[in-house]
Order: C-alpha cells, then sequence, then structure tokens
C-alpha cells in the first residue's frame, strides 16, 4: 500500500475504539476472576493522532533567492527515520514531556474496580514490531504494564517483586513486556480512576494509547497517593513512548518498588532508562517522557526530486540553483519489515529566483484552435539572450534578442525559456508554459427523424442514429457524443439525456440537441434535429359542380388553389404533399399523379387525393370528392323587338321581352332566360328586370 502527501499535510485520520466490557472482579489475596469482552468499532475523532512517532516528511519552507548573488540555496528536508526491530536493540531517550494524547476519557474504559487483573485478550488493529516478532495482540495490565505474550488464562497481574529487567523468574515482572511504570497500584479504592486505551489516526499512522489516570497507589496509608503514566505505540515505526505525569511512591509497601522499561517474550533482553530501574527504588517523577527506539538497518530509502520526477539526491541537505521557479520533492518511502507494506509520503518546496528582471510566458494555454501561437519572453530591457527548449530539449543555442518562439499546432507540451542578460550571463531568469492542442470538432448536420402515428409506431425514437452522421469521418475514439433538450444544455454539456437509444418525444415535433466534444471537454461543436411523430389525414374534400362555358366537355381545374386547403385541412404545407390520381389505386402507390392545372371532362369524375408526409412517404392517407360539369346553354341573338309609340306619342312603350324566349334558346327546354340593363349584370346575373313580359322601355 502506497500513500503520497504534499505540503507537509500529514494524510491523518483519527478514529475512535469503543470498548464494552463486562468484568467480575474479587479482592486481593483471593483468586481473580477477570472476564471482558471488547466490542471495536471505528469512528471520527476529533483529536488529532499525530505524535512524535508517526511517519511524516517536511521539505521546509518555501524560499526566494537573489538571481544576482549567485542564485543558489540550501533547502534541509526532516523525516521521521525508521529501523527494523530484528536486531533486538532499541535506544532509550529521554523525550520532551508533552503528551500528544489525553491521559483520561479515553475509548475504551477497563476501570475493573478490581486489583491486580489483566484485561481479556484483545487484538491490535495493526501490526506491530517488538523485538523482531509480529505482535498483533495485547493484554493490559491493572499494575500499569503492557504484553504481547498474551495469555487468556491468566487474569492475575502480579504485583510484588524486587528484582530488576530483565528477569523471567518472578511471575510479576515476567510476565509483562512494557512497564509504564509496573508498580503496585490499586484501581479498586477509587471511583474517579482509569485506566484505559484508544487507537487513534489512520493506517499507516495509527497509535495505541494505554493510559493511567489517577490510581492510588495500593495499601491504605498510600491511597490518596494518585499515579498518572501513559505508554503509546507507533504503527510502522514500531516506536514506544511513556509518558510519566504522576508517579508517587508508597515506601511502606512493597518497598516503593517500581520499574519503567521494555522487555521482550523470553526475559532476557530489556531496555530500562537510567535511574529507573527497579534497583533504583523507591524514586519519585513528575512531567518524565521516555522513548523507546529501535535500533537496526534503515527501513527507509530518502530522496529529492526536481518537479519532472528526476532523482536529485538522498542527502537531507541539497544546494539548488534552479534557473526559474522550481518545485522540489522530498520523498520518503518506509518498509515494515514485518509485514511487507509500504508506505511512501512526499513534501514539497517552492525555490523561486529573483533577477533585475522578469520572464513571463503567461498562463498555461489549453486551445481547440489550429492557428500558431507566438511566445513572447521579452522583459522590456536590453542585452537579453534567450534559449529555448521544448520538454527540455534545447531549440538551438542562446540567441541575443530571440524572445520570441513559434508554437505551432498540434504540438503540445511543456515550452520554457531561459534568459540571462549578456553582461551577466551567471543570473539565468526563465518561465515555463504549458501548452495542449485539443482537436475541435465539426458536427456534421444531423437528420431528422420521423414517425408515422398509424397505431404501430411509439414514438420512442432511436437518437444514436445520427452519431455517425454527426461524427463523418472523425475518429470515434477522440469524442463523445451527447444529446441535449436545450441549446443552452448542448453549450455547457449539461443534463445530458440520460437514454438517448430510446428518448420519447414529447409532444409530436421536438428539437434535438447534440454537442460532439473531445476527451478533454474543453473542444466541441454542436448542431440540432427535428424528431417528428405526426399521423397524417386527407380532407375532408367537398365535391365540386362547374360549368363548361364554352360547352366543349372540358373544364381546367387548379387543384393546388382549390382543394390543397382542404385536402391538408391544417397540416403544414412543408411537411406533406398533395397529389390527385384517377383511382383509389393510383392513390395508395403514388402513381399517375393529376398534372396541375388539370381538366376535367363532361358531365363528371372523381378525384382521389393523396396527402403524404414529406420526411416518410409512407405515411399518408387518401380521400376522394366527385366533379360533376354543366354544360351552359347558347344564347341566339335576337332579332330587334320593335313596338310601336301610341298615343300620346310620349316616347315610352311597354316590351314584352319574353316574347323572344324561344328565339333566343333555340327551343332549349331546359334553358332559362333572364333579362337585364346591362351587360355587365348579364354577365354577373345579378339584378335581372323583375317583369320582363311587361318591360317599359
Amino acid at each position: 500500500m502506497t500513500i503520497f502527501n504534499s505540503e507537509s499535510t500529514y494524510l491523518h485520520k483519527n478514529f475512535l475504539i469503543f470498548a464494552n466490557h463486562t468484568c467480575l472482579l474479587m479482592k486481593k489475596t483471593y483468586p481473580i476472576i477477570l472476564l471482558c469482552f471488547f466490542t471495536l468499532l471505528l469512528t471520527p475523532l476529533l483529536t488529532n493522532a499525530q505524535g512524535p512517532g508517526s511517519l511524516f516528511v517536511d521539505a521546509g519552507p518555501d524560499q526566494t533567492i537573489d538571481c544576482a548573488s549567485g542564485g543558489c540555496t540550501d533547502i534541509t528536508a526532516d523525516f521521521l527515520e525508521t529501523f527494523d526491530t530484528s536486531g533486538l536493540n532499541y535506544s532509550v531517550n529521554s523525550v520532551p514531556y508533552n503528551p500528544p494524547f489525553a491521559f483520561n476519557g479515553l475509548a475504551n474504559q477497563l476501570n475493573p474496580n478490581i486489583d491486580d487483573a489483566w484485561s481479556v485478550v484483545d487484538n491490535l488493529p495493526f501490526d506491530f514490531c517488538f523485538f523482531g516478532s509480529l505482535e498483533t495482540q495485547f493484554q493490559v495490565g491493572s499494575n500499569g504494564v503492557l504484553r504481547f505474550d498474551v495469555d487468556p488464562g491468566d487474569t492475575t497481574n502480579g504485583w510484588s517483586f524486587s528484582e530488576n529487567l530483565p528477569n523471567n523468574t518472578n511471575p510479576t515482572l515476567g510476565e509483562a513486556n512494557v512497564f509504564t511504570p509496573g508498580h503496585d497500584i490499586d484501581p479498586s479504592v477509587s471511583s474517579n480512576e482509569e485506566i484505559g486505551y484508544e487507537v487513534l489516526g489512520v493506517y499507516p499512522n495509527r497509535v495505541l494509547v494505554i493510559s493511567y489516570f489517577e490510581v492510588p497507589l495500593f495499601s491504605s496509608a498510600c491511597n490518596n497517593l494518585l499515579a498518572t503514566h501513559m505508554a503509546v505505540f507507533y504503527e510502522f515505526s514500531n516506536v514506544i513512548e511513556i509518558y510519566i505525569k504522576d508517579k508517587p511512591t508508597c515506601t511502606t509497601w512493597n518497598s516503593g518498588n517500581a520499574v519503567v522499561g521494555i522487555q521482550n517474550d523470553a526475559g532476557n533482553l530489556a531496555f530500562v532508562p537510567p535511574g529507573r530501574n527497579t534497583s533504583d527504588s523507591p524514586w519519585t517523577t513528575n512531567n518524565e517522557a521516555w522513548s523507546f527506539s529501535p535500533v537496526g538497518p534503515p527501513t527507509y530509502v530518502f530522496g529529492w526530486y526536481d518537479s519532472l520526477g528526476n532523482f536529485i539526491a538522498d542527502t537531507l541537505t541539497i544546494n539548488v540553483c534552479p534557473v526559474g521557479p522550481e518545485v522540489y520533492e522530498a520523498r520518503v518511502t518506509w518498509t515494515n519489515i514485518c509485514n511487507g507494506d509500504v508506505v511512501t509520503l512526499s513534501d514539497f518546496v517552492t525555490v523561486t529566483p529573483t533577477a533585475p528582471f522578469v520572464i513571463d510566458l503567461g498562463p498555461d494555454i489549453d486551445t481547440c484552435s489550429s492557428s500558431d501561437i507566438i511566445l513572447d519572453a521579452d522583459p522590456g530591457v536590453p542585452n537579453i539572450s534567450y534559449e529555448w527548449f521544448i520538454n527540455g530539449v534545447s531549440q538551438g543555442p542562446s540567441v541575443l534578442g530571440n524572445s520570441t518562439f513559434l508554437v505551432t499546432a498540434p504540438n503540445s507540451g511543456t515550452y520554457s525559456v531561459e534568459a540571462f542578460d549578456i553582461n551577466d550571463p551567471t543570473c539565468i531568469v526563465g518561465d515555463t508554459i504549458e501548452i495542449n492542442f485539443y482537436p475541435q470538432p465539426v458536427a456534421n448536420p444531423p437528420i431528422d427523424l420521423f414517425q408515422c402515428d398509424d397505431g404501430t409506431n411509439t414514438g420512442i425514437f432511436d437518437l444514436t442514429v445520427n452519431d455517425a452522421i454527426v461524427l463523418g469521418a472523425q475518429n470515434p475514439a477522440d469524442f463523445i457524443i451527447t444529446y441535449h433538450n436545450s441549446q443552452a444544455d448542448a453549450d455547457t454539456g449539461a443534463n445530458p439525456i440520460v437514454t438517448p437509444a430510446i428518448y420519447p418525444i414529447t409532444g409530436t415535433v421536438e428539437t434535438i440537441y447534440v454537442r460532439i466534444q473531445d476527451l478533454s471537454g474543453l473542444c466541441f461543436d454542436t448542431e440540432s434535429f427535428i424528431i417528428q411523430f405526426l399521423p397524417a389525414s386527407a380532407g375532408p374534400m367537398t365535391d365540386m359542380e362547374l360549368c363548361d362555358s364554352d360547352s366543349d366537355g372540358i373544364v381546367s381545374i387548379d387543384l393546388i388553389t382549390l382543394k390543397n386547403p382542404e385536402a391538408l385541412n391544417g397540416q403544414s404545407p412543408f411537411s406533406y404533399t398533395v397529389s390527385y390520381h384517377a383511382s383509389q389505386a393510383d392513390a395508395d402507390t403514388n402513381t399517375n399523379p393529376y398534372p396541375n392545372p388539370y381538366d376535367a371532362t363532361a358531365p363528371g369524375e372523381t378525384i382521389f387525393v393523396r396527402v403524404e408526409n414529406i420526411s416518410n412517404i409512407s405515411c399518408y392517407a387518401t380521400d376522394s370528392f366527385n366533379v360533376a360539369i354543366f354544360e351552359a346553354p347558347i344564347a341566339t341573338t335576337p332579332t330587334p323587338l320593335l313596338v310601336c309609340d301610341e298615343l300620346p306619342n310620349d316616347g315610352f312603350a311597354v316590351f314584352d321581352l319574353t316574347s323572344k324566349d324561344l328565339e333566343i334558346t333555340g327551343g332549349n327546354p331546359i334553358a332559362v332566360v333572364s333579362y337585364y340593363t346591362t351587360f355587365a349584370g348579364a354577365q354577373a346575373g345579378g339584378f335581372p328586370i323583375p317583369t320582363p313580359g311587361a318591360f317599359t322601355n
């Protein structure tokens, strides 16, 4: 497992372990039964789990250096050094008394309220290396001790001892591995004391904290003396720390014997701080801390790296001379020898040289354009020489005044320049810019989609049939196509249609917007198309009665003008075509359409009309109408009608115009004659002479 962090931000989270326990306790000097059952539950805790034994790496603060003074500086890293425990050797060091965790309020309260007892065996939440052994379980003793060499059947924690560590002859000492200190304390005589433990942090910086808080010393004469101390066990580094806040002495009991240290399972090897073995007793202390660190081969690898990931050196302090702002990485890889786990943490420091002039190539560029880009490094001062680089490769020697560089598409990469005043060539200033050319997609016009609402179609469309059309010759592996319900969504890529292959239309006509974008999401193009779910209808059509005015048996009809509006009946003439045919069969097959205008023949005929959707010729409807042709009667020019102007000879007479009917009609029995005072009136058929048999004129 590998973990990275940056900018001195340690990868720590804190977790809390709750313990539910049931314990049966008995008094000192009687057989002791301790039955505790622990349930471990992880939950976040706000307490910082970082401690002196946790893994960390610190690259130091960012620096600004004066280019004119040489342009170089030292950077120094700090990190936790870890060592293999298989050498069975530990260094014991006094450390500042600064407990990283609280003595009380730990999640798992043992508090058996009995004396001289071991807790039940519990599992370590992380592997811990101790004297070269992989430890996975532990027990907590009520007399300030802990052991990894667990024994579920042993519930009694011994109290009497006078021997020094190491020791495996006296069970009181031989049964324990860690002494925080070990001394005879009695939690049964107080209701305020706490004996507890907690696991804090997350991999790889978890810690096991075991604490004794204000536990009275044993014997009635010393119950008022309270001891507070803890042990901290660090994952991965396998460091053990002991913090002693208060360690009083009861000289009237067990000679006040106490011991601080660690001991292997065999009891033949121990490490004890100076002045803290049993033979140094009685002793009293406050605010004291000790660290027990493995001594053996290093289990870490350290290195400095540049911004491109190139290894620089493995020394803590290095001298760097950047030509421009440069980020250096301090990287440490730790290996847990006991289980083979590997962890890598990094921290970064930025070193920025200052100079009499500044080179600024501008911000990084991501572009969809294929146009060339001109980089300009001119700082506005004379006598500057420039050397240009692409991906760290020089593009030629430094040239005086060569302040511009042409970047041609599609050559994406890292472009940089180093510049110096020819009067001070040691002060080199530079800048770097990332340029990425992305392909500009082109959305070819998609096709409109149509379904005929004929009772068999569903109105569910497969929009993706337009994928290949929109792509055209463009490589589908280089682009993403999405469909949207609005132009705004297509422009931003928001709210794509989730199931474009089974899209139900809204209404009968809908506009769909398609977006094609490159894999970066930066470059895109859009188009739109129509989907339609429309019925086809024809008519209803009305019959026509026409007059053959010249009696030639033929009447010309402008079907488009006179009958198309009826046939479409509100449907768009841009979506449907109308044709006219001699039979129902011709209308169904759209064969032998009539021309326009059409010459109908007397005495009449039936005309069949077909209304067809332009987008789908199989979506059509038919109807018909009858045309009746009536022949106009022949009017013969009559002879003049003469009437004598009898007395009183006033210029007026009564004419019987109907006397000319037979002469005008030629005897046509179906002809009807009416008379008018004007030719226009006769043509229009309006306002005939009301009494043609007695017309006064």
